[in-house]
């Protein structure tokens, strides 16, 4: 037993011989991380479906007549408008004239030649604000998804022919 604590004495030697101490130390380096976030005032507007965004249909209804008026108030994926902006960010809504190429006289048409509803969208419930294409509404955002009601009106008026009536209205929201 005496040969063999002498020959791992040896080796012990040579090993410390071969191999530093300070090669078997552990160097621990540490440093620091830089972690940002920029939020940018942006809204995002509308539902996609299909890669297409849209805010829904606005209808009216079926009527048999147009002798009375009709009042409409947008909901959410039928007519209103859904905005999400970062929190502060002030925002404007326009609406277009359709095919009319008027704000103050918007109308749809049938498939018939001629033939055609007058309607129009408000920003108010009260129908007095014709919402329009140039100065539209503004508002400031809060942060949270927001519905803004779009108010449609049809007044009374000659019955046309009976038909499907529509018009696409243009819907831009700027930031």
């Amino acid at each position: 037993m005496h040969l063999w604590f002498k020959a791992c004495q040896c080796i012990l030697l040579v090993i410390n011989i071969i191999t530093p101490l300070s090669a078997l130390a552990v160097t621990i380096k540490s440093a620091t991380v830089s972690i940002t976030a920029n939020v940018i005032p942006a809204c995002s507007a509308g539902s996609t479906t299909g890669g297409t965004t849209t805010f829904g249909v606005m209808n009216f209804g079926t009527h048999s007549t147009l002798s009375r008026e009709i009042k409409l108030i947008g909901q959410s994926n039928a007519g209103a408008i859904l905005v999400q902006c970062a929190p502060g960010v002030n925002y404007q809504i326009v609406l277009g004239a359709g095919k009319s190429g008027n704000v103050a006289q918007r109308y749809m048409t049938g498939s018939q030649s001629g033939q055609r509803v007058s309607y129009n969208l408000y920003s108010d419930a009260n129908y007095t604000a014709i919402w329009d294409d140039t100065q539209g509404i503004t508002k400031t955002a809060n942060g949270l998804q927001e519905w803004v009601n779009v108010y449609g009106y049809i007044p009374a008026q000659s019955t046309p022919v009976a038909d499907s009536y529509t018009d696409t209205v243009q819907v831009t929201v700027s930031w």
